[in-house]
């Protein structure tokens, strides 16, 4: 079996990132374990596996556009990315490479560290993709009532099905759909986009929480128009937290540093560019 020193682990998107870098080299530093993190930018999913497999890789974090073609080239599927039908994190566990989903146990920290509790909510989860399946799987299993919104019909009762939500239809019908505690948007709408968002308005009401899954910007439109209406918000960079902090532990059987993996974290958005 190939393997490697340090230990390398990394990630695999459309468009590397620094954040997941910079969270990971911290906690590994932190505990002082001979482990090195590397992001990659590539579109090519299967020669991605084959690289893995041929380096020795330890972990790798999936984002887009890989997030629900990667599990054909893998050799098992842990329980929660079989349920959702997306990977977003592969551990080689002796060269054998098994999918898992974290996804969804970051969002649901991030909602929880605000105080929010999934149970009983009223959510409408906007998007039909690898990571609106897992907030909305999370959802499910933490007890709150899901509705689920897309433009593509099809692909949103596929979603609904799979995982026992209502397909409530288009983003534009969020505001006129029942009553609501939570807005999840979960579509690349304002990925790297400051100043676009889906016809989302009329739903940004007070007493409604919205949380953007985009990492990037920051503060995205919506976000920004959903405080000014008095809106709860929580950034999509605080499930990128959490589930990293779920991706180490698979690595590398460690408790997670959270406290550094967060100050790196606002260390990377504090620089230029962040």
């Amino acid at each position: 079996m190939a393997t490697s020193r340090p230990v390398l682990c990394g990630s695999i998107a459309g468009r590397p990132g620094r954040f997941g870098v910079a969270m990971h080299s911290a906690a590994f530093r932190a505990l002082g374990l001979d482990y090195a993190y590397v992001a990659f930018g590539c579109e090519d999913t299967a020669g991605a596996v084959t690289g893995m497999r041929a380096l020795g890789l330890r972990g790798l974090g999936v984002t887009m556009p890989h997030k629900q073609t990667i599990a054909a080239f893998l050799d098992d599927l842990a329980p929660d990315a079989r349920a959702i039908g997306a990977v977003n994190t592969v551990v080689n566990d002796g060269g054998r490479l098994v999918g898992h989903n974290v996804d969804w146990a970051g969002a649901i920290e991030a909602f929880r560290e605000v105080g929010l509790e999934p149970r009983g909510l009223n959510a409408a989860v906007v998007g039909a993709g690898g990571g609106a399946r897992a907030i909305a799987y999370g959802l499910v299993q933490a007890g709150a009532c899901v509705r689920i919104f897309n433009r593509d019909p099809a692909r949103g009762r596929d979603v609904a099905d799979a995982l026992d939500c209502i397909y409530a239809g288009p983003p534009e019908e969020v505001a006129c759909s029942g009553p609501l505690d939570l807005l999840v948007h979960a579509t690349p709408v304002g990925f790297h986009d400051p100043d676009t968002m889906l016809p989302l308005a009329g739903a940004l009401r007070d007493g409604v929480c919205v949380f953007d899954a985009v990492p990037m910007p920051i503060e995205t439109r919506l976000l920004r128009e959903a405080r000014a209406r008095g809106c709860r918000t929580i950034a999509g960079v605080r499930m990128q937290l959490h589930q990293a902090a779920r991706q180490f532990e698979l690595y590398t059987g460690r408790a997670a540093p959270l406290a550094v993996m967060a100050q790196a974290l606002a260390n990377a958005i504090a620089q230029p560019g962040g």
